[in-house]
């Protein structure tokens, strides 16, 4: 990797939740952290680690927020006297070995997995939605009808139906509201780091849902103008708890409002695989049971 003179911030995660954190400079910052290490380790397979496809590239304040929830205080530069990982074989940071999940501290990653008891509830609670959105986008297409038995009615349908002139005008209104529910949106009080270019913005957390999450800032801020587009990773820590995910995909300004003496704005994700999935019900799953308490 050429020499920018700047430290890059890598992650690994599994189910979107962050379990080792790299900084890595050629040729002399090759260091890394676990979520079960307690200090930070020199190895030279870093080095191939921004060519690894599991890597996700981070900004120093979202580095930061994965460090802080792992009990850590992340400085500038590299840490003196690091102890150092030997290695006899090249590295693959996308199959370790078990010398190498030895190392680090990693044997139980790939295991981890959502409370069976959150994620049915949160899934339950996703369909009841889903089914209420349903019957509101069929009301709307029953208001057309007018009352009574009119000519409308008619209309109306065929409309409901697929077929006559206003098929695609109801079916649109269906489709938008059951759209607008169709992922549950869950109350999370945390923060949101969004990275922006060269730049991070952090913005307090709202609610989030696998489709996109909603956060609020004092000021609106000209990146987040409606229609724009974010690289990402988005970065998503709550106040209950220590987790952090950590979803890399682009993500899109859907709208945003002056609300009290904020600024509340919507960010829709791209579609996320299952793993990204996953890894946001074992976060929301996790919010919700430390904030009942």
């Amino acid at each position: 990797m050429p020499d920018t003179g700047e430290v890059k911030y890598l992650v690994l995660a599994d189910r979107a939740v962050p379990y080792l954190l790299a900084r890595v400079r050629w040729p002399d910052v090759a260091q890394a952290i676990a979520a079960s290490s307690a200090d930070w380790l020199d190895d030279p397979g870093l080095f191939d680690l921004p060519y690894d496809p599991s890597a996700v590239t981070v900004s120093f304040s979202q580095a930061a927020s994965v460090a802080a929830g792992w009990g850590r205080e992340l400085h500038d530069g590299a840490a003196d006297g690091a102890p150092s990982f030997m290695r006899r074989m090249p590295a693959n940071w996308s199959d370790l070995s078990p010398a190498e999940r030895r190392a680090w501290g990693l044997e139980s990653v790939g295991r981890r997995r959502a409370s069976a008891r959150g994620v049915r509830r949160l899934r339950s609670a996703q369909a009841k939605i889903a089914a209420s959105s349903a019957a509101q986008a069929n009301a709307h297409v029953g208001a057309l009808a007018g009352a009574g038995g009119g000519p409308g009615a008619g209309v109306a349908r065929r409309a409901a139906n697929g077929r006559g002139p206003l098929a695609g005008v109801t079916s649109g209104l269906g489709s938008a509201a059951t759209e607008r529910r169709r992922d549950m949106r869950v109350r999370v009080d945390g923060r949101a780091h969004i990275r922006c270019g060269h730049t991070t913005i952090s913005a307090g957390l709202v609610d989030l849902s696998e489709g996109g999450v909603r956060c609020v800032m004092p000021q609106a801020s000209p990146v987040l103008a409606p229609g724009a587009t974010l690289d990402g990773p988005f970065l998503l820590e709550a106040e209950v708890t220590t987790l952090r995910i950590c979803l890399d995909v682009m993500g899109r300004i859907s709208w945003h409002r002056s609300i009290g003496d904020g600024t509340h704005f919507g960010l829709v994700f791209q579609q996320l695989d299952d793993g990204e999935t996953d890894g946001v019900y074992r976060f929301l799953a996790a919010a919700c049971r430390r904030g009942q308490r």
